[in-house]
């Protein structure tokens, strides 16, 4: 979702993070926790250094692998994070452009694939993260 389909596999397109960055880092209190198949390829740490520091610091973890046979494979596993955190009961909002990973219903921003995350996705979490707390603003 920060990379646009027509854009090279391993490399993030610098607009889609600069408009994801704006938006959690607009939210003093936003962590974003990994579920992208790369966490299956990287360290955390390494996956941190894909992005400017400031955000790369809000990378709290990374979704577990879980078996895939599964309908909704990545709702489960963000649920399966959140149990192991013991934040089950925490707001949460999953940002993706693959809707059919996610039980229908479930918090999510989906991004078009084509498009990869742009001003509208970022309005859609600011205006989500705005509504489950105080945030700040620039």
């Amino acid at each position: 979702m920060l990379r646009r389909q027509s854009s090279p596999r391993n490399v993030l397109d610098g607009d889609c993070v600069e408009h994801f960055a704006r938006a959690v880092l607009w939210h003093y209190g936003a962590s974003i926790v990994i579920a992208s198949t790369w966490r299956l390829a990287y360290s955390l740490d390494e996956l941190r250094g894909f992005f400017p520091a400031d955000l790369g610091n809000r990378i709290e973890g990374k979704t577990p692998e879980l078996i895939r046979q599964a309908d909704y494979a990545r709702h489960r596993e963000v649920r399966a994070y959140l149990r192991r955190r013991r934040l089950q009961d925490s707001p949460w909002i999953a940002v993706d452009d693959d809707p059919g990973q996610f039980r229908p219903g479930a918090p999510l921003i989906d991004v078009d694939p084509a498009r990869g995350f742009d001003a509208v996705c970022a309005a859609r979490l600011r205006h989500w993260l705005a509504a489950r707390s105080d945030a700040t603003g620039p």
